[in-house]
């Protein structure tokens, strides 16, 4: 009986250490170990402390989570993303699948499913998110190596080749997903098997060991925030690393790299073989000519050239490592890089790259042609994340007017309104262009599956006794400041349809802090923040705004936003009006493609024509009359409802006919046919 008892009693000691180190390990993730704040800028609220109900964003949210995560999640099991982890953990007999980028699509298709059940109780989704991680977790090797395709064919190759084999990339978006996976759930155990992947890789990869660098930039600042989860500086000082090892030469020691080196081998002529093609494409890309941002260092890249998705992901690293640590040289590159983007290289949309030189990236300066647009959907959605980035680091508005214009027009582009159908490319000008329910190559279907759920995160930042609202979307917020002041700030408003937004604060307690809103470029009669678009009249219609019902002026501060400094008592409300005029826009002269074309837009969204509203209309013909008068109508019913603009131009001869524009974003949700943003003029430009 006494036996009995002991061995019960060690038992039950024995699992209360257990149930002890599992809530200890719990809380290190999500209660009791804060993510480490940045040490400069300001501080994002994260998306879980932002509800975004009904207006604009609220059933795209629904969406995403009904629609857009299973049928992600069907597609990539279908195809065999899952069962490649199976075999690599011995499971399996069927074949391997796909390519060595494979993982990362099955990686941000489950954090997007994690980021939205942060919005949304859906246990038969946890349970499967679960399920799915059960099953990559068990392929784990035992020094922590993390990826189905080299643990299965290529083991003894697996760091070899990391200019074409995205290794890096893959183990990227598994510490992004580990992060999101510890917020939601509080389970350390995703965390630490991204921990025991980024500690093989520390053990290969710095100063002393290896010199070298991937070939797609992801894992930069996929390290960043895995250190601001763990607090652990190594991998910080990892990403660094990875970061400023670009534009040298690679071995085991840091030498200079001559880009005088960097010489494309001749294209062959004559018939060649599929394998003889393939070598000679991947030969081209082992040449660093900036196609990867690796052919200097990136404090010394001062213009934007190569893959924009890398690039973008390269910058937002970029922002990040100013944000958490001393690094002399990159704020200054990054405003030369964020320049010549914006000045020179970027689309109306928000959208980049050209694909000029068969890189999926940036061309020459001015040269965006319209129906050849690459803009690729993931290359927005880094876009945006960079803009996010910059936005923090300096506070100032107009990189959250690039994060809405390209959040707006170049991302929303890539999926459709059903939320089951994606363009990987996004052209200003279409013969008539038809979404795929899936693709292949699934980069942005599941790019566009993580993104969505995170948009609430996008809209506050916080710093000491400031409180930032940089999107204007219908929900409520929890705003913790630095200062420990803690408030809901609630929103109504049908923005972007319209200008009108209410915005209720309520304070923890009576609290003093500066509330700053950020007045939009466009309302201030700014397309963009540079003068590569403007707008035919730079006459803005005066802001409106209240507080508690009076009359309050809207001085603009030079960061272009207006600073409410008060004692904030609960129930005080603030209504912002910014009023919506339908603008044509006009490019740069040095933009040839668009000499002598007007565009439309309203708000933040870029406008475009499409075949479905003009039957029997050649687009490419048509030209909108002389004053344009334009007029803005909403339509509830069509296209998940939006505002249309209506007017009148002429189709090839004197007789007026009516034209609608619609969004560009819902474009090739209809019927197929051709499209439009920028249309030819009747008369020279004003």
């Amino acid at each position: 009986m006494n036996q009995h008892h002991s061995l019960h009693h060690q038992n039950f000691a024995h699992n209360l250490r257990q149930a002890l180190l599992v809530l200890a390990l719990s809380f290190a993730v999500s209660g009791a170990r804060a993510e480490v704040p940045p040490v400069r800028g300001l501080k994002e609220v994260d998306h879980s402390q932002v509800e975004l109900r009904g207006g604009f964003w609220g059933p795209r949210l629904k969406t995403q989570h009904e629609v857009t995560v299973p049928h992600a999640l069907n597609s990539l099991e279908k195809d065999g993303h899952v069962t490649n982890f199976d075999k690599a953990a011995g499971k399996f007999d069927g074949p391997l699948k796909g390519h060595h980028a494979f993982d990362s699509d099955l990686h941000k298709a489950l954090e997007g499913a994690v980021h939205s059940l942060q919005h949304f109780d859906d246990p038969p989704l946890r349970q499967r998110v679960d399920g799915i991680l059960e099953r990559i977790l068990a392929a784990q090797q035992p020094d922590g190596f993390l990826i189905s395709y080299f643990i299965v064919q290529q083991q003894n190759q697996r760091w070899d080749d990391l200019r074409l084999e995205h290794q890096m990339y893959n183990a990227g978006h598994f510490f992004e997903l580990a992060v999101a996976h510890a917020k939601l759930t509080g389970d350390p155990k995703v965390l630490n098997a991204a921990r025991r992947f980024a500690d093989h890789i520390d053990r290969i990869f710095g100063p002393g060991k290896r010199y070298d660098v991937d070939g797609h930039q992801e894992v930069e600042l996929a390290l960043v925030k895995l250190y601001r989860a763990t607090g652990e500086r190594r991998y910080l000082d990892l990403g660094r690393f990875f970061l400023e090892e670009r534009g040298y030469a690679h071995g085991m020691e840091r030498k200079p790299f001559d880009p005088r080196t960097a010489v494309l081998p001749a294209k062959p002529e004559g018939p060649q073989t599929a394998e003889q093609r393939r070598a000679n494409f991947q030969a081209r890309l082992r040449v660093r000519n900036g196609r990867m941002q690796d052919h200097q260092p990136v404090v010394a890249q001062f213009e934007a050239v190569g893959h924009g998705v890398r690039a973008g992901y390269m910058y937002s690293a970029m922002a990040d490592v100013v944000r958490f640590m001393d690094a002399p040289g990159y704020e200054t590159a990054l405003d030369h890089l964020w320049d010549d983007v914006v000045s020179r290289k970027m689309y109306l949309t928000g959208g980049i790259g050209t694909g000029q030189y068969d890189d999926e990236g940036f061309g020459d300066p001015y040269l965006l042609p319209n129906e050849s647009a690459y803009c690729e959907s993931c290359a927005a959605i880094a876009h945006v994340l960079w803009q996010h980035r910059m936005c923090l680091l300096k506070g100032q508005a107009r990189y959250a007017d690039l994060m809405e214009l390209a959040l707006y027009n170049g991302v929303l582009a890539g999926i459709s309104i059903s939320g089951d159908r994606f363009f990987y490319e996004n052209p200003l000008a279409s013969g008539g262009g038809r979404r795929s329910s899936w693709i292949g190559l699934a980069c942005c279907p599941s790019n566009l599956a993580r993104i969505i759920p995170q948009i609430g995160g996008l809209a506050y930042a916080c710093g000491q006794q400031l409180a930032y609202v940089n999107l204007y979307a219908a929900g409520e917020a929890s705003i913790k400041m630095g200062n420990g002041a803690q408030a809901k700030l609630t929103q109504q408003t049908d923005y972007p349809w319209d200008g009108r937004v209410r915005l209720t604060v309520t304070p923890e307690q009576a609290s003093e802090f500066t509330l700053c809103l950020r007045i939009p470029g466009w309302a201030l009669g700014h397309p963009v923040p540079s003068n590569l678009y403007r707008f035919g009249s730079q006459k803005a219609p005066p802001i409106a705004l209240k507080i508690n019902g009076r009359e309050a002026g809207v001085p603009v501060q030079d960061d272009g936003y207006v600073h409410l400094q008060r004692t904030w008592q609960a129930g005080d409300v603030v209504e912002l009006e910014l009023p919506m005029p339908v603008q044509p826009v006009y490019a740069h002269e040095k933009v040839l493609e668009d000499k002598g074309k007007v565009a439309l837009m309203r708000g933040p969204i870029v406008y475009c024509l499409e075949a479905a509203d003009h039957p029997g209309v050649d687009l490419s013909r048509l030209a909108l009359a002389p004053k344009l008068g334009f007029r803005a109508e909403h339509r509830a019913g069509l296209l998940g409802g939006l505002t249309v603009l209506q007017g009148n131009g002429f189709a090839g001869g004197e007789s007026q006919i009516p034209v609608i524009a619609i969004p560009y974003y819902a474009w090739a949700n209809r019927e197929k046919g051709a499209m439009r943003v920028w249309i030819s003029e009747a008369s020279a430009n004003p």
